[in-house]
């Protein structure tokens, strides 16, 4: 299952695992996930404040302490390009996540560290082994990123979509779960959105772009939206051929997720007037409505019944949140990213900042 450190069942037995592994050769490592576990440790247990507040310190400790490790391998003979090191960017990243409301120290280590390294090693370096195992559990966290941030991700250019088509040959096929083309189609969602973005800036006006390219901004939407249908259907048809495969946490999250990237792609097009009068893969409201119930519904569920770390949850409680039309669904929305920040990771308070500004007065 390839959803690594982000399952709480093997977050903490994960972490001293490899810590303990990988201890003598990557100190860096063995600290950053010591860093991770004792706030993993602190965060679920806030009627003990020092507890707490102890765990953090050993944890800020433990963290300086990889940095400066770290420093120190890359000047010697550590290989940057190593398993370790993007182990070791990767912990970092979920430390910020866990000790920083902002998120700005996270989008440091997952944008210049990991997804630099990931791309200096290259597609071939994941296609089996470890290089493989922790492509599959940080892609979906550049994806994400990609949503929330400027930078357009590595993952829409032509070598890295090969990588993907070659991953499941084989024996490893029994290991497909639907959601990872799923995160295709997300990908290529991401990859518009940028580009538009570039093409579309807020200054620009319908006169001074080609109809042409409208015209083909508009249709490559429309076969996203296609696409997410049929994906929509097949999966649907893979739940029905065997009952774990509906019980399957994987399965809850790709629900969960084709129902936020398909309010995004609407919004591609609802919020620039250069397609009101094209036809695009807009959605009407209504339908728009079902699917941040949908979300709500979903995720609260699987909140309650999965392990799914909360950090899997931005993504979709944030889409939702800008459609959110009632204060039963935002009260809803808040009190998910409340419990996610309570449990582990803070950041979700920057997520809640943004949608209560978002909102106004009519937050609640």
């Amino acid at each position: 299952m390839a959803l690594g450190p982000l399952d709480k069942r093997v977050r903490k037995s994960r972490c001293k695992a490899c810590a303990r592994r990988r201890m003598k050769s990557t100190p860096s490592f063995y600290h950053a996930a010591i860093a991770v576990g004792a706030l993993d440790l602190g965060s679920p247990h806030p009627s003990s404040i020092v507890r707490k507040g102890t765990s953090r310190l050993e944890a800020l400790n433990a963290y300086r302490a990889s940095i400066v490790e770290f420093q120190k391998e890359i000047q010697g003979t550590a290989s940057i390009e190593s398993n370790a090191c993007l182990w070791t960017t990767f912990f970092w990243g979920l430390f910020e996540l866990m000790f920083d409301n902002t998120g700005d120290g996270w989008v440091k280590h997952i944008f210049y560290g990991t997804s630099r390294i990931l791309q200096i090693r290259g597609p071939k370096a994941h296609l089996t082994g470890p290089g493989r195992s922790f492509f599959l559990t940080v892609r979906l966290f550049e994806i994400c990123r990609s949503f929330f941030y400027p930078e357009p991700t590595f993952l829409g250019e032509a070598n890295w979509i090969l990588l993907m088509d070659q991953m499941w040959e084989g024996d490893l096929a029994e290991e497909w779960h639907p959601k990872e083309n799923l995160l295709d189609l997300m990908t290529s969602c991401s990859s518009l959105g940028h580009r538009m973005a570039g093409l579309l800036n807020p200054g620009s006006t319908r006169d001074q772009i080609p109809e042409e390219a409208l015209l083909h901004l508009a249709s490559e939407g429309i076969d996203l939206r296609n696409a997410l249908f049929r994906w929509s259907e097949t999966f649907a048809a893979w739940r029905n051929l065997d009952s774990t495969h509906e019980e399957d946490a994987r399965s809850t999250l790709a629900n969960i997720y084709f129902h936020a990237i398909s309010i995004y792609l609407s919004g591609l097009f609802d919020y620039r007037y250069q397609f009101n009068q094209i036809l695009s893969a807009s959605l009407p409201s209504d339908n728009i409505q079902i699917h941040v119930c949908e979300i709500l519904h979903h995720t609260e569920v699987a909140m309650k019944t999965t392990r799914l770390a909360g950090i899997l949850f931005f993504f979709p409680l944030r889409v939702a949140g800008a459609r959110a039309r009632t204060s039963t669904q935002r009260s809803a929305i808040l009190a998910m990213l409340d419990r996610i920040s309570e449990r582990s990771f803070v950041v979700a308070q920057a997520f809640s900042r943004v949608l209560k500004s978002l909102w106004g007065d009519k937050a609640l």
